[in-house]
C-alpha cells in the first residue's frame, strides 16, 4: 500500500500546553527544522490539526522520541458532507491507537466513528447489511498487546477490534459476541474498497506515556491518504 502526505501546509496546529523549550512550529514539516526542536508537553495533553478545506484521508504517521512516547492515544476525527466543508457534526471520538515505545515513524489507520454522515459507498454497504439481519458484522475487543501483533494490525490497524464474519446462523465462532449485537464496524475488504470521508479537523489526545513523569515528546505528524 502507497500512503502520500496530504497535510496542506496552511493546516492550523493547536496544543494544549508545550513544555519550555519545545516548540509545536516544525511539526508538520520537520524538514525546515534546522535545530529538530521538537514538541514537548505532559499528559493528558493533545495535538489539534485543523484542515483549511477537507481532505480525504486514511492514516496518519507520528514520530516520538523514545522514552517519551504517547503509547495510549485517542483520536478524534471531524467530518464533512463534501469537498466544500458543507454540513458536519463537530469532533467524535473514532477509536484509541497504541504506539510502541520506539524513536521511529509510525503509521495508524485513523478510526472513524459512526456517524450520520456517510458516504456512497458506505450507504451501499449499510443497505446490504439491512437487507440480511441473519448476517450481522461480530466485533471483539482487543488488548493494547494484541493491537500492536502483527496479525491484529493486519485485521484492524486502528486498534479497536477485530471485526468477524458472521457464518449464516449468525454465530461468530470465539467471538464472544452475541450475534444480536449492533455491527459499528466492517470488514477489512469493505474498509479499503469504500470511498473516504472528508476530514476537516483531527486531534489526538495522549493518555498514557512511557515516561516516568508523564512527558511526551514529538518531532513530526503528518495526515495520510492511500488513495
Amino acid at each position: 500500500m502507497s500512503l502520500r502526505n496530504v497535510t496542506d501546509p496552511k493546516t492550523r496546529v493547536s496544543v494544549s500546553s508545550t513544555a519550555q523549550g519545545s516548540s509545536k512550529k516544525h511539526l508538520l514539516d520537520p524538514s525546515t527544522n534546522d535545530e529538530e526542536i521538537p514538541w514537548s508537553s505532559n499528559i493528558p495533553t493533545w495535538v489539534h490539526l485543523t484542515f483549511p478545506t477537507p481532505i480525504k484521508a486514511s492514516h496518519f504517521a507520528i514520530e516520538f522520541q523514545g522514552g517519551f512516547v504517547g503509547t495510549s492515544a485517542a483520536v478524534w476525527v471531524a467530518r464533512s458532507e463534501d469537498a466544500e466543508g458543507g454540513v458536519g457534526l463537530g469532533l467524535m471520538m473514532g477509536g484509541k491507537v497504541y504506539p510502541e515505545d520506539k524513536n521511529k515513524r509510525q503509521v495508524f489507520r485513523i478510526p472513524l466513528p459512526t456517524t450520520g454522515l456517510a458516504t456512497e459507498s458506505e450507504l451501499s454497504s449499510a443497505a446490504e447489511r439491512d437487507s440480511d439481519p441473519h448476517r450481522p458484522t461480530i466485533v471483539t475487543e482487543i488488548t493494547p498487546a494484541e493491537a500492536n501483533s502483527a496479525s491484529a494490525t493486519e485485521l484492524h490497524p486502528d486498534g479497536q477490534g477485530i471485526a468477524k464474519t458472521a457464518v449464516a446462523d449468525g454465530t461468530g465462532a470465539g467471538s464472544g459476541v452475541s450475534a444480536g449485537q449492533p455491527a459499528t464496524i466492517g470488514t477489512q475488504r469493505a474498509r479499503k474498497e469504500r470511498e473516504y470521508p472528508y476530514l476537516t479537523e483531527l486531534k489526538i489526545e495522549f493518555e498514557k506515556s512511557s515516561d516516568q513523569y508523564g512527558r511526551v515528546i514529538v518531532y513530526s505528524i503528518e495526515v495520510l491518504s492511500d488513495e
